[in-house]
């Protein structure tokens, strides 16, 4: 998803369900998005497959540079999720 895309995705639909995949010390970093959820990459792998992800809402992910949020996406897509990773990551969304 295209920086622009999830801009507006983020400021229209508030039924989004937003992951920062990051592992917890990268926060002390960097920030997240506000009223995103950190879980990072191999929880969010770990939920679905325990069934604690659901599948009946639109999920955005996204990490720092877009690498993790595309194989999170990819995975979960094929297991028949409304899933999203945020094209650059941060690094991207954050730049002018």
């Amino acid at each position: 998803m295209k920086k622009e895309t999830f801009k507006e995705l983020i400021e229209t639909d508030n039924s989004i369900l937003l992951l920062d995949i990051r592992e917890s010390e990268e926060l002390l970093i960097e920030d997240t998005i506000p009223g995103a959820n950190n879980v990072p990459m191999g929880k969010v792998f770990t939920d679905a497959m325990q069934g604690n992800l659901p599948k009946d809402v639109k999920i955005v992910v996204f990490c720092r540079t877009g690498g993790r949020a595309a194989v999170v996406e990819r995975e979960l897509r094929e297991r028949g999720y409304d899933i999203y990773g945020l094209e650059g990551g941060l690094e991207q969304l954050r730049a002018k």
